[in-house]
């Protein structure tokens, strides 16, 4: 009886262990390639549900494409809208630059990909990423609230500060 007992309890043992397996390798198989340095439409993850709007990106005269994901920071952007900032590069990665004020909070992360636009909240600050270089955004991280789809190249090769005007599509 014992025995009967021991035995069955492996084997109970074995096939939970044989489904983790499956499930861990299912995922590393289903996972997404690596993200490459220029934009592509993303799975939304957590606090980026799908799209909300298109907007329109005006640096001189080079125009981008986005859209903004439906959270409530993204939510909050959108009722700036029009609205013109100046950009300035940070490292080589991204082109910041002041909003006219804060904006609703939401859960900050600490990576982003190439294409990407966030809020950081301590400045209020727009980022539009455009290089990914490994750089890990510190506490409280920023908050995701659209991709560029179409243009990231009018953004990259903007020169030094520029002036943005960011519309409804």
């Amino acid at each position: 009886m014992i025995t009967e007992l021991v035995v069955r309890a492996t084997a109970v043992t074995a096939v939970l262990g044989l489904t983790a397996c499956a499930s861990t390798s299912d995922s590393a198989a289903n996972s997404s390639p690596a993200p490459s340095p220029t934009a592509q439409p993303a799975t939304a993850q957590p606090g980026q549900e799908g799209p909300f709007m298109q907007i329109r990106l005006r640096i001189g005269a080079s125009e981008a494409t986005a859209r903004l994901y439906d959270n409530a920071t993204a939510r909050d952007f959108a009722s700036l809208l029009p609205v013109t900032i100046t950009l300035h590069d940070l490292g080589g990665r991204e082109k910041a630059g002041p909003l006219p004020r804060g904006l609703a909070g939401g859960q900050g992360q600490s990576s982003y990909r190439a294409g990407q636009l966030g809020y950081w909240a301590p400045s209020a600050d727009l980022a539009i990423y455009y290089r990914e270089d490994g750089f890990t955004i510190p506490d409280p991280g920023i908050v995701m609230i659209g991709e560029i789809e179409t243009g990231l190249d009018a953004i990259t090769d903007a020169e030094g500060n520029g002036t943005l005007t960011i519309t409804a599509a």
